[in-house]
């Protein structure tokens, strides 16, 4: 696929200062009615069409959510389960002319997939909510504070934004727990490029490289000194651990790298993104 292709389906810097917010603001106020019995991270992703935050609990579980935006500018809410495959399916054999192992073939076939569209965000993180809810039905103890690990990012976002407003890049998310600290990769439409990096443990560095313009800004962003409803917390919890810096969470899943820029696979973390190394 063409790079400029594969571009379009990232999110400008505007798009993504704008409704990242938008969304922590709709399910952290369908939380607030009915706590869970776990914590949640909220970590931004493009995977497949659908740009928005993954919610990660921090049990285990074989059911995953993301509520995000597709290309029709739909709230959708995707459920990926895994390990619930028909086994009596018809199966790929093979892939570039090796032969798949058993094992290999049912874990290719075991993962299922769900895309649910609503007609406003408030729909779509009230259902996003009541799915979390059967996933974990035990009373909650306490209340848990949702979506704190990203208040700084979307801060830093809106910030990074005013310094390249006239630019307005493709800006990529992989859905890591630490990928602040990793840098997200910023592209522009003219092959500019950029990074948005957060430093321990405060700092925000926005770097910009064009013919015409180099830029190299940096700030510090402080979550308590935010307002409630403002952008925020740059810290990711990094319960997954990942050790090693590339360009693709996951490439590996489809079997090709999607553009250019993609390297080595950045995941190396436990729940989902482990899941996903076994059944790619």
């Amino acid at each position: 696929m063409k790079s400029a292709a594969n571009r379009s389906f990232c999110p400008r810097l505007s798009a993504a200062k704008h409704l990242l917010p938008l969304i922590r603001g709709h399910v952290v106020a369908a939380a607030s009615q009915f706590p869970l019995a776990t914590a949640l991270d909220m970590f931004p992703i493009v995977e497949d069409g659908l740009f928005g935050y993954e919610l990660i609990p921090d049990r285990e579980t074989h059911t995953y959510l993301i509520i995000g935006c597709n290309a029709q500018n739909e709230a959708v809410l995707r459920k990926t389960s895994y390990g619930v495959g028909a086994p009596n399916a018809v199966q790929l054999v093979a892939v570039n002319g090796r032969f798949l192992s058993r094992s290999e073939r049912a874990a290719r076939y075991s993962v299922q997939r769900r895309d649910s569209r609503f007609p406003n965000w408030g729909a779509a993180a009230e259902s996003t909510w009541a799915q979390l809810r059967n996933l974990f039905p035990d009373r909650p103890r306490h209340a848990r504070a949702l979506g704190e690990n990203v208040r700084g990012l979307e801060e830093a976002l809106s910030i990074a934004h005013s310094y390249l407003v006239h630019r307005d890049p493709f800006i990529q998310f992989f859905g890591l727990p630490n990928e602040a600290e990793l840098g997200f990769a910023l592209t522009g439409a003219g092959g500019e490029s950029g990074e948005l990096l957060f430093q321990r443990p405060d700092i925000w560095t926005l770097r910009w490289n064009a013919p015409a313009e180099v830029l190299h800004k940096s700030w510090s962003v402080v979550v308590g000194d935010l307002p409630d409803g403002a952008h925020g917390d740059p810290h990711f919890p990094d319960r997954r651990a990942h050790r090693r810096r590339a360009h693709s969470r996951r490439a590996s899943d489809c079997g090709r790298s999607p553009d250019p820029w993609l390297g080595k696979d950045r995941r190396h973390t436990r729940g989902r993104r482990a899941m996903d190394q076994h059944y790619s």
